[in-house]
C-alpha cells in the first residue's frame, strides 16, 4: 500500500489534476527520458544518419505539433489524457516523428530526395489543420504580449551571438548556437507570461528561483547559467560529432517546445 500510495501522490494525481511537478517525478521522467533518448540516438546511429542542422529540419515540425497541441490541451481544446499532457505527449509526438522518419528513410532510397526534406514536408502538412484551427483562437489584443516575446527572445538571442562571435567561442558557434534561441524564446515567454499575464510555474526549480527573485525574468539568468556550461562540456568532452550534436538538437528542443507552448498560451489564452 505505501508503494502504491507513493506512486499516486507523486505520478498519477499531478497528471489527474494537471498538477504541479514535484521533484520526485521531475527526477525519474528525467531518467525515464535519458534512456528514450539513448534507445532513439542508437536508433538513428544503426540507420547511419547524419544528425546536423538538417536533422533539426525534419524534427522541427514535429516540435510545434507537440507545442500546439499541449497548449489546445490547456484550453479544453483537445482532450486531455496521459497521451496528450507530460510525459505523454512526449512519447506521443516522438512515435509519430520515428513513424515518419522510418517512411523518410524508406522514401529517401526509392525516390532519391534527402530524408529530412521528406519529413519536413510530411510534418508540415501535417501541422497546417492545427495552425489554421490555432490561427483562429487568437486573441487580438494578446498580440502584444505575443510580439513582446517574440521580441524579448530575438533581442537576447542577437545579444548573445555577437557576444560569443566577439569572444570567438567556437563551443557557441554553429549548431551548439541553436540551443541558445531556443531556450530564450522560453525564458521570454515565462517571463511575460508570470510577470504579465499572472501565469504560474510548474517546475519545482524554476518556481524555487522565481519566487526568490520575485520576477520571471530571472529565467535569462537560469538558463544561461545551465546552458553556457553544457555547451563547453558538449564541445569539449564529446568527440563523437553525430553524439554531440543530438544532445544539442534535443536541449534545443525541449526548450523551444516550451516556449512555443506558452506563446500559444499567451496568444489565445
Amino acid at each position: 500500500m505505501a508503494v502504491m500510495d507513493f506512486f499516486q501522490t507523486y505520478f498519477i494525481t499531478p497528471i489527474q489534476i494537471n498538477g504541479n511537478y514535484n521533484l520526485i517525478n521531475s527526477i525519474i521522467y528525467a531518467l525515464i527520458a535519458l534512456i528514450f533518448l539513448y534507445g532513439i540516438y542508437k536508433i538513428l546511429d544503426k540507420q547511419k544518419i547524419e544528425i546536423d542542422f538538417k536533422f533539426f529540419l525534419a524534427v522541427l515540425p514535429f516540435v510545434f505539433l507537440g507545442s500546439f497541441a499541449r497548449s489546445l490541451v490547456d484550453f479544453d481544446k483537445l482532450p486531455y489524457s496521459f497521451w496528450t499532457v507530460s510525459p505523454g505527449i512526449y512519447l506521443t509526438i516522438a512515435g509519430i516523428f520515428l513513424a515518419v522518419l522510418a517512411l523518410s528513410i524508406f522514401l529517401q532510397k526509392t525516390i532519391n530526395i534527402w530524408y529530412w526534406q521528406i519529413s519536413l514536408i510530411i510534418g508540415s502538412i501535417i501541422l497546417v489543420g492545427l495552425v489554421s484551427y490555432v490561427f483562429l483562437l487568437i486573441k487580438l489584443h494578446n498580440l502584444l504580449f505575443g510580439g513582446a516575446v517574440i521580441g524579448l527572445a530575438i533581442l537576447a538571442s542577437a545579444i548573445l551571438y555577437f557576444i560569443f562571435k566577439k569572444l570567438k567561442l567556437a563551443w557557441a558557434q554553429g549548431l551548439s548556437f541553436i540551443m541558445f534561441p531556443a531556450h530564450m524564446l522560453d525564458a521570454s515567454s515565462t517571463f511575460i507570461a508570470v510577470d504579465f499575464l499572472n501565469a504560474v510555474e510548474k517546475h519545482p526549480l524554476p518556481v524555487l528561483v522565481n519566487t526568490l527573485a520575485n520576477t520571471a525574468a530571472i529565467m535569462y539568468i537560469l538558463k544561461l547559467i545551465v546552458l553556457i556550461p553544457v555547451a563547453y562540456i558538449l564541445y569539449k568532452d564529446i568527440e563523437d560529432k553525430n553524439m554531440r550534436n543530438f544532445f544539442i538538437i534535443t536541449i534545443a528542443v525541449l526548450g523551444l517546445a516550451e516556449g512555443l507552448r506558452n506563446l500559444i498560451s499567451i496568444l489565445i489564452v
